[in-house]
Order: C-alpha cells, then sequence, then structure tokens
C-alpha cells in the first residue's frame, strides 16, 4: 500500500516563514481565450470545456503558483440565471463541482493547495459589514492594526486601466517584480494576483524570490525557505535581453 502524505496547509507553510505564491486570475484570461463572456463573466466552462480550464490551472502550476484558486467566481444561482443567462441551463451545482474536481487534479500533480472561490451574493451585499476600501492607504492602516494582534491577514488589490481611486495611473505603479521584493520586505509572505494576471506574470515572482535567495545571505534564505529553486517554466525563460545570445545574426548577439 502506498502512503501519501498530506500536504501542509497555508497556514503551517506562512508559521515556517515559508513565501507563497498564489495563482493570477481565470475570468479575464479564459475570456482572452474565448470560453468567458464578457459582461457575464460567468465560469460555465468549467462544464463545457474542462480541457481548457485545466490547462490554464497547469499553467500556473508550471510557473511556480502555490495555489490554485477554483474556476468558481459568479457560479452563484442567481448570477448565472441573470436575464435568462444560457448559464443557468447547466446549473451552479454542476459548474461548482466541476471545478473543484479541475483544480484538486492540478494541484495534486504538485505540491500545490486548492483554495475556494466564493463570489457575491445579494443576500451579503446589503448587509452592515464592510470590508472594502477605496484607498489603498486606509487598507495598509487595517493591516497594520490587524497584524498587531498577531491574526493572519489576506488583503487584495485591485488596479483598473484607469488606476485607483485617487488618479494613480497603471504606469505609475511598480512593476511586478519590485512589488514582490518590497511587499517580502512589508512581511507579506503570500503573494498572489487576480483580474487579467497571466501565468508568465505569476512565473516573475516565483523567479523574484529565487533570485534573492541566491543574491543575499544565508539568514535570508532561511526566510525566503523554499523559494531557492525556479518554477518549470522558466526552464524557457531568460532575463530581458539574454535570448540574443542565442540570436542567428552575430552582430546582434554582441549587443
Amino acid at each position: 500500500m502506498v502512503v501519501t502524505q498530506k500536504k501542509r496547509g497555508v497556514l503551517k507553510r506562512l508559521d515556517t516563514v515559508e513565501v507563497v505564491i498564489g495563482d493570477g486570475g481565470f475570468l479575464y484570461c479564459m475570456e482572452r481565450r474565448g470560453y468567458v463572456k464578457a459582461g457575464a463573466w460567468t465560469p460555465e466552462a468549467t462544464v463545457e470545456h474542462p480541457e481548457a480550464v485545466r490547462q490554464l490551472h497547469s499553467e500556473f502550476l508550471r510557473a511556480g503558483a502555490d495555489v490554485m484558486q477554483t474556476f468558481t467566481f459568479y457560479a452563484s444561482k442567481d448570477k448565472l440565471e441573470n436575464r435568462s443567462h444560457s448559464a443557468g441551463q447547466i446549473g451552479y451545482e454542476a459548474i461548482n463541482q466541476s471545478a473543484c474536481v479541475l483544480a484538486r487534479d492540478v494541484a495534486s500533480k504538485g505540491d500545490a493547495l486548492v483554495a475556494g472561490n466564493i463570489s457575491q451574493v445579494p443576500d451579503y451585499l446589503s448587509g452592515p459589514g464592510k470590508e472594502l476600501f477605496w484607498y489603498v492607504e486606509q487598507a495598509e492602516w487595517a493591516t497594520e492594526m490587524i497584524k498587531a494582534t498577531g491574526k493572519p491577514v489576506v488583503v487584495c488589490l485591485s488596479i483598473s486601466l484607469t488606476g485607483d481611486m485617487t488618479g494613480i495611473l497603471p504606469g505609475e505603479c511598480a512593476d511586478v517584480q519590485k512589488y514582490a521584493r518590497e511587499a517580502y520586505d512589508m512581511g507579506i509572505r503570500y503573494i498572489g494576483a487576480c483580474r487579467g494576471y497571466e501565468p508568465y506574470r505569476v512565473r516573475v515572482i516565483a523567479e523574484v524570490f529565487y533570485s534573492v535567495c541566491l543574491t543575499f545571505n544565508v539568514t535570508f534564505f532561511k526566510l525566503a525557505k523554499g523559494r531557492g529553486k525556479l518554477p518549470p517554466a522558466s526552464e524557457k525563460h531568460g532575463l530581458w535581453g539574454d535570448a540574443l545570445r542565442q540570436h542567428t545574426h552575430p552582430w546582434v548577439r554582441v549587443r
């Protein structure tokens, strides 16, 4: 009988000061690939095209993600049946069940965890509890206060194409490499992405922590435990300009 070792949960990994990397944004990635209808943004592709959902999960895993999010956002009954949306004919149970099976299947091929993705439902939208901040600074204040209690903190940030509520444009934001390093310096150990983040961007985050492990001293290496390795997707990827070494023309290689 083969005994499989139980995976460590996310809190156990964070307790050992290990960096945990999340995956990216499913809806926009799948919409670009032709499997999600813009406007409705519902995940019936888990039933209609499970091979496409599995492929994107696999790409995130190969890029270095430690957590596979189930493709279940907007898979609530009210959203699927909104405006006679055809996804309602499939049913929310089938869509959610398939999404969980696909995420667990891909996660089992590596040391990855599975995170459920719970979407908004009308019953909760009018409640008194508010955890949404319009300004990044307010989220930073809340994070500092929660950290002081010793409780784990999860903060998600969304910046649209036109910037945030204070007029900060995307072009003025930090590159993902700089953000990942600065986030680590702030004490953040769980770094992921959402909306539109393709697997190659997740790979960049994983590569940042690999290079940090190699560059800094032994103490820092211990802090970045488990990140002294590159993700599989990095095998075919080099630093900017590195590919010029293999260019056909010699005058390009000498650059």
